[in-house]
């Protein structure tokens, strides 16, 4: 597994007015289950660019459908690196000595 840090930077994120008032929630995608978490596993996905947050939004549907886009501030010690794709034989994240 790749870990590098993230310096401090604006991320973005659609909320749908069901979760407009929990910003920080990521319960919507435990409920559903998504790409790097299992169903019930709270995650809150993040974009660097908005364009990325809004097609993340629209993705069930062929138009966009009422939602506010939020900023984050965000400075993380480390995070998985997928930019050179996935490796199936990386270790587990919860057997990496951090």
């Amino acid at each position: 597994m790749i870990l590098r840090p993230f310096p401090l930077a604006a991320l973005y994120r659609v909320h749908s007015p069901k979760w407009a008032h929990l910003p920080t929630s990521g319960a919507g995608a435990a409920s559903q289950g998504g790409r790097l978490n299992r169903k019930g596993v709270d995650a809150l996905y993040l974009s660097l660019e908005t364009e990325t947050a809004l097609a993340e939004y629209q993705q069930t549907s062929p138009l966009l459908p009422p939602g506010t886009i939020a900023s984050y501030q965000v400075e993380l010690s480390q995070i998985v690196d997928f930019s050179g794709g996935y490796n199936s034989n990386w270790d587990p994240l919860w057997e990496v000595q951090l």
